[in-house]
């Protein structure tokens, strides 16, 4: 077959994809006509002006594409409430949605079997947290004060409406697809009820100051009727304020602390009171889980973005943090050279390096290594651990304004724990303390390795970088292994020890003897 019969044929062929796809179409280059997509061409500039048209078309692009996604330059910062990625997601979904209370946009209403809401209960609820919220101004009697007070509110909340939405990224559909009215009135909702929490349990505390301060005042032991109507609201569902505690510390599960502050000052019974009340009320909230936040530093109610920053923020972090110009002093090379992997428990023991609970540590991220010595605080491990800092870390995978200590440690503990045998170790260490339900060690292996799925971090934002090159110096040197088989081999069995003990005894005495025999030949007695 010629090529003039070939021709028509692949013209044909052509006709019929372009006719399929009207956004191809067709361009003359040094190869021939071809299809060209005109939806990615852009003008080609030949002179001054079609220059400056380039500009401007790039430029409506940037603005149409790029702004409504990324935001512009003229943000202060960056949103605080992310969704949490899907490749880290992916490891245990359900770490990362709420199982009694739902709170801000980003979290999807889940739905028993049965087609019911799995928060309508705490939903109907925090209308009972509005109703005590304003009916501490004594305003029931006096409908239209309190419709005043209730407009001064979603004022106040319209007024941050532009903050709220940036607090989210701006690519995200829940909350760009929401209008003014729903937003504000979910807003509110969430604030009351995360306010009449955080008031309740500030005023645990005042109560617990009071008597420690004065211990011939006896503090009362039980609920006042306030507290005590949060569990006649949920009569048969008693346990679900701890769920609720941890509900609270979800990334996706998030509204901005400022709208809290605001319906704080507009709802405050005391004029004079500052809003460090609620900073102190959240931290004795979460006085019992662990991590323990120590809050030895004050923190600031206006440097707060969610109650998931707030507990980050309450968690002490080492008091010295190495710095990479340090690193790059003491091994000389910079962080992003230093080796993120070390060796498992079982082969670092063997290796002569002894594992130590850490005592009076700032923090469980507080982690040394000196002399052959590696002291870790301990880790207590409950049923919400997993959760708790699945979300710590995943706050640190998505705002960037976060120094990744979590991350950082969880690796660290995941080359520790390769199998069974190195939980038992670090059990027995007093480093882990299992007190997980069923949970066995076979299990508990994978548990950090399951909190480090899909996550990632930088070699020169690791805080443990130090003490990983130190732990891999160590473990090589050839004496402390050396050491460690002489201990296992001839001192783990007392029989075998006597003996070892005996043929050096031996050994010594065939020694003197030899010596004394040498020296009276070469220098006999006269």
């Amino acid at each position: 077959m010629d090529d003039d019969e070939v021709a028509p044929r692949r013209r044909t062929r052509r006709r019929a994809v372009w006719e399929d796809h009207p956004e191809i179409d067709t361009a003359e280059t040094k190869f021939g006509a071809g299809p060209v997509d005109r939806t990615r061409q852009l003008p080609v500039p030949e002179d001054d002006h079609a220059i400056e048209d380039y500009v401007k078309h790039m430029a409506e692009r940037i603005n149409r594409v790029l702004l409504p996604k990324y935001g512009s330059d003229e943000s202060e910062q960056p949103p605080t409430i992310y969704k949490v990625p899907q490749e880290i997601k992916s490891g245990n979904e359900d770490a990362y949605l709420p199982f009694a209370v739902k709170i801000g946009p980003l979290t999807p209403y889940r739905y028993h079997k049965g087609g019911d809401n799995q928060y309508e209960r705490l939903e109907d609820y925090k209308w009972c947290c509005v109703q005590r919220l304003f009916g501490r101004h004594h305003l029931p009697q006096e409908p239209e004060k309190t419709r005043a007070l209730l407009g001064r509110c979603l004022n106040s909340l319209r007024s941050l409406e532009p903050r709220i939405r940036a607090s989210y990224p701006r690519d995200q559909r829940s909350i760009s697809y929401i209008n003014g009215k729903d937003l504000l009135c979910d807003v509110l909702l969430d604030g009351c009820f995360i306010l009449h929490r955080l008031l309740k349990y500030a005023s645990i505390a005042k109560r617990e100051g009071a008597a420690a301060s004065a211990p011939e005042v006896q503090a009362s032991g039980g609920m006042d009727e306030e507290e005590d109507n949060d569990w006649t609201q949920v009569l048969g569902w008693c346990w679900v304020w701890g769920f609720v505690t941890y509900d609270l510390l979800l990334l996706e599960n998030q509204i901005p602390f400022f709208i809290v502050e605001s319906l704080f000052h507009h709802l405050r019974t005391n004029p004079d009171e500052s809003s460090d009340i609620l900073v102190s009320g959240a931290l004795r909230l979460f006085r019992s889980l662990r991590p323990q936040p120590l809050h030895s530093s004050h923190i600031a109610c206006r440097y707060v973005h969610h109650l998931l920053h707030l507990f980050y923020q309450s968690v002490d972090l080492p008091a010295t943090m190495p710095e990479p110009a340090d690193n790059l002093r003491r091994y000389g090379m910079p962080p992003s050279e230093l080796s993120q992997w070390m060796p498992c428990t079982t082969e670092l023991e063997e290796a002569g390096i002894k594992f130590r609970a850490r005592q009076g540590a700032s923090s469980f991220l507080d982690i040394r290594f000196d002399g052959g010595v590696l002291e870790i605080p301990m880790l207590q491990l409950y049923d919400y651990s997993e959760h708790l800092l699945r979300n710590l870390i995943a706050f640190e995978q998505t705002y960037p304004l976060t120094p990744g200590h979590f991350t950082a440690y969880a690796m660290f503990m995941d080359c520790l724990v390769a199998s069974s045998e190195d939980v038992r170790l670090l059990q027995h260490r007093g480093v882990v303390m299992n007190q997980m339900n069923g949970v066995r060690d076979k299990e508990q292996t994978w548990f950090f390795s399951r909190l480090c799925h899909g996550v990632h971090m930088a070699a020169d934002r690791n805080y443990l970088g130090g003490v990983i090159a130190e732990v891999n110096k160590y473990q090589q040197a050839r004496w402390p292994r050396w050491s460690v088989a002489l201990v296992c081999n001839y001192y783990s069995n007392p029989w075998v020890a006597t003996s070892l003990a005996a043929a050096v005894f031996l050994l010594a005495l065939a020694f003197i003897q030899t010596f004394f025999a040498a020296y009276s030949y070469f220098k006999p007695p006269h």
